[in-house]
């Protein structure tokens, strides 16, 4: 497997500032406001200066957690809308029903210890508030596609982090290209992937809450998605297959030749992979990943774009010291808060949760609850392991781990970060499970003589920025396959050490970008 992060992000562009403007409410619908002090950044560095050598240390106890499910939605009756042919900049919406279409054929080394003054011991005292974990989610949800695209995300993550780079996957992008392969597929391969899935059938898979929010994400404000096949003119995708491919994942289709043009054929991809993340991915297929015994790529883009509920003062951030893993530090520039924000004191970590606002030009959309969550361990030499680790181990640790309620925060702060990763994914894939799709398995559900096909690669690119206003993420992923011959104190949360994050749906529980950051200022 070959992991690769720029050392520069050409393809990360910066947050325009004139197409989402900054929202004026919180997500209470109430107007935010401004801090109670002139100057934040100098208030700050004199705190700093002020503050005598203390141990990093977590005296509070841990806290209570508390599960409030939220309804679940009835099932969403899929289109039955066909595949049909991709143009550059079309919009990637369902469509009525239309009959098949082919377009013309293409001729981590240990961190240092936390200084004292990153974090105020504070004590919990009987009779004070506890901070609870969110009910963000129906139990089960998570469990619907996690298990194995996590345990990738983590394979993959620990490797980014001993090498001391940031990472970001998403699993909900994985998730959708790898099941619309088992859609394709039959008999041990398609059991494989299922599993690898966490799903016991295909209609199971079809209808979890993952699978159901990439149908509904281009209906969004804040996302879109989109998904394509391209096929070789050889070959005849199955009825069935395109049915699925359309209907469910509202994929486009292309015949193309990939004998004697391979190379445009790449081209073509990664401009639909362009199109769809407006720029921000410009090529998830690396050169020399098909040739002439490929038979069908799939490739699907996502696109995140929201504002905080409630944003930062660009004003008052300022830089401040980072540690890094190797003992040095960089001077990364910080987002700074004192209001009451969604925090929860854990044993070995602590939790915030920043919601997206839900506001659309103005109207408040209630059909999707988007956030990002921070995990800050209090262990910088084994914390993002451990964190990892919990993440896989322990059903619905994300959705348990969501602070539910705010507090009163003593010192928040938060650095600013822009990056992209990519990685091929074949490896850590067969690592947690599947095996008979990347070794002549059984696709005849995708193409009429099918038997025999194998995955050849499982690329994967991601793109994050977080910014005062709010998140820009966008993910591909693009799977090739070939033909074989054979209330309480105040609470501290100064993100000033490896972190990992999260972009969450609230009410699947789906987890639409998940990585850690080493370094704020590495792109």
């Amino acid at each position: 497997m070959s992991s690769r992060c720029p050392a520069g992000s050409p393809n990360s562009t910066s947050w325009r500032h004139d197409d989402h403007p900054a929202p004026t409410h919180g997500a209470g619908g109430q107007s935010s406001q401004l801090f109670p002090v002139p100057n934040v950044a100098a208030s700050i560095a004199s705190y700093l200066a002020s503050q005598p050598p203390q141990p990093h240390t977590n005296t509070r106890r841990p806290p209570v957690g508390v599960d409030t499910p939220l309804s679940q939605h009835p099932p969403r009756q899929h289109s039955t809308a066909a595949l049909r042919p991709w143009a550059p900049g079309h919009q990637h919406r369902a469509t009525p029903a239309a009959p098949w279409t082919w377009s013309p054929t293409f001729a981590l080394p240990p961190p240092p210890s936390i200084p004292s003054w990153t974090v105020r011991p504070n004590v919990m005292v009987p009779g004070e508030i506890h901070y609870v974990a969110s009910g963000g989610g129906t139990a089960g949800t998570a469990g619907d596609y996690a298990p194995g695209c996590l345990r990738v995300a983590r394979r993959a993550g620990c490797k980014a982090a001993d090498k001391g780079r940031n990472f970001v996957l998403s699993p909900l992008s994985l998730h959708a290209a790898l099941a619309l392969v088992a859609a394709g597929t039959n008999g041990e391969t398609r059991m494989e992937l299922l599993g690898f899935l966490g799903s016991a059938s295909l209609d199971k898979l079809q209808h979890a809450a993952a699978t159901k929010l990439v149908g509904e994400l281009s209906g969004l404000p804040q996302a879109s998605f989109a998904c394509g096949v391209w096929v070789d003119r050889r070959w005849e995708l199955k009825p069935e297959f395109a049915e699925v491919a359309g209907a469910v994942y509202t994929a486009v289709a292309e015949s193309v030749d990939f004998v004697s043009q391979a190379e445009q054929v790449r081209q073509r991809v990664n401009a639909f992979v362009a199109d769809a993340t407006k720029g921000h991915i410009r090529a998830v297929l690396p050169p020399d990943s098909v040739g002439a015994s490929t038979v069908v790529v799939l490739a699907n883009a996502l696109y995140f774009k929201a504002t905080w509920a409630q944003p930062f003062d660009p004003s008052r951030t300022f830089h401040a010291p980072f540690h890094l893993p190797d003992g040095a530090t960089v001077r990364a520039p910080f987002m700074t808060s004192t209001f009451e924000q969604h925090v929860a004191v854990f044993p070995g970590f602590r939790a915030l949760k920043l919601p997206y606002s839900r506001k659309n030009g103005n109207q408040w959309r209630q059909d999707a609850c988007f956030y990002m969550l921070l995990l800050l361990p209090d262990d910088a030499a084994r914390g993002l392991g451990d964190l990892y680790g919990k993440a896989v181990s322990t059903p619905e640790f994300i959705r348990k781990h969501t602070p539910a309620g705010k507090v009163p925060v003593g010192m928040l702060m938060v650095p600013k970060f822009k990056f992209t990763f990519e990685f091929e994914a074949s490896e850590d894939i067969r690592q947690v499970g599947v095996a008979k799709a990347f070794g002549g398995g059984d696709f005849s559900g995708m193409v009429a003589g099918g038997d025999g096909l194998y995955i050849t690669g499982v690329y994967h690119k991601a793109t994050v920025e977080v910014d005062e206003e709010g998140t820009v993420a966008t993910a591909a992923t693009a799977v090739s396959i070939c033909f074989c011959a054979s209330q309480g104190l105040p609470v501290d949360f100064v993100v000033d050490r490896p972190f990992l994050f999260a972009v969450v749906e609230e009410r699947s529980g789906a987890v639409l970008f998940l990585g850690h950051v080493v370094n704020p200022l590495a792109e």
